[in-house]
């Protein structure tokens, strides 16, 4: 019996190494990664091009010695106060509404981008945190044959997939007026489903009917119920998928690429200044400078409220 309690033991502790040092390769490689592209933001074109080793940091060498030094660049950040000055994201997209041509056009500044982004990614994210909690606690703590229902179609959503209906529901967005509009996509994600939904109906079936008793016995309504009683206890569980929606709307290109092509958030810029850029000054340093822009803000974040949202979940008790 020993022996085997000591074989496996030896077998946890390898695997445990194991998957240790990939995250530490892991872990190394996204910090590498962060780490270049700091370095290159605060080059001068000059100085990536024509210096030989491009991982070696910004040259701060007097011109007359140095003709590819980064000194302005590096002391002034220029190239983030080109970005800042000079970048525009020019879109236009014609599209039919029914059998009428329409046109959207912008030219949005990096001041309009942010406005999007916040718009975009502060009410997607509270949609995708909120949403599912509702749905979720309609399910749990309401026993009909309907939230049956419902429990099964999401379950079926998560489970299988669907595919083919991008132009289906372009076409539906189109022809509503809500295609290319803030609140067209605020609907298009309050769909209440998702692997969330899930995580909130664990949490409700696992919440004491003792809590929804008492308060109807002190004549709480059930919208008073869900906001005051359940939703607070969820808290923790809402304002990290807060975040996780956050961080993922924050990166995401490709939804604003897709529905929403005059209204750039700040991840379309960067897609925007990566591939469809080809003025001489949007070089690879003025890139990156672009893409710690990005970065910056989602790490603060990270940092100021890694503690406080990654807590234990703990319920009052109550004497039965």
């Amino acid at each position: 019996m020993e022996k085997a309690l000591k074989r496996k033991k030896k077998e946890t502790n390898v695997v445990f190494v194991i998957l240790f040092a990939i995250f530490v390769v892991y872990t190394f490689l996204i910090l590498f990664s962060l780490g270049w592209a700091l370095l290159t933001s605060l080059k001068s074109a000059d100085d990536f091009e024509f210096n030989r080793n491009v991982l070696a940091f910004p040259s701060l060498k007097p011109d007359d010695i140095d003709p590819f030094n980064s000194r302005n660049a590096f002391l002034h950040l220029d190239n983030y106060v080109k970005i800042i000055k000079n970048f525009k994201v020019i879109q236009k997209q014609p599209f039919y509404r029914g059998d009428v041509l329409v046109t959207h056009y912008c030219e949005a500044t990096i001041g309009e981008m942010l406005l999007n982004t916040i718009l975009y990614v502060g009410g997607g994210a509270l949609i995708y945190a909120f949403m599912p909690a509702f749905t979720a606690y309609l399910c749990a703590k309401y026993n009909y044959k309907l939230s049956a229902v419902m429990f099964g179609i999401y379950t079926f959503m998560m489970c299988m997939p669907i595919v083919g209906s991008y132009p289906t529901e372009l076409t539906f967005l189109r022809d509503s007026g809500l295609y290319d509009t803030i609140w067209g996509n605020y609907i298009q994600k309050m769909t209440g489903g998702g692997m969330y939904f899930f995580v909130y109906h664990a949490f409700f079936k696992g919440v004491p009917d003792a809590f929804r008793e008492a308060a109807e016995i002190d004549g709480a309504s059930e919208f008073t119920i869900m906001v005051r009683i359940f939703f607070p206890l969820a808290v923790k569980i809402i304002l990290t998928v807060f975040l996780i929606q956050f961080v993922a709307l924050w990166n995401d290109y490709q939804t604003p690429l897709l529905y929403l092509p005059t209204h750039p958030t700040l991840a379309y810029g960067v897609f925007y200044l990566s591939y469809f850029q080809m003025h001489e000054w949007y070089h690879t340093p003025i890139r990156m400078a672009g893409c710690i822009m990005l970065v910056i803000p989602i790490l603060i974040i990270f940092i100021a409220f890694k503690n406080k949202l990654m807590g234990d979940i703990s319920l009052g008790g109550i004497k039965e």
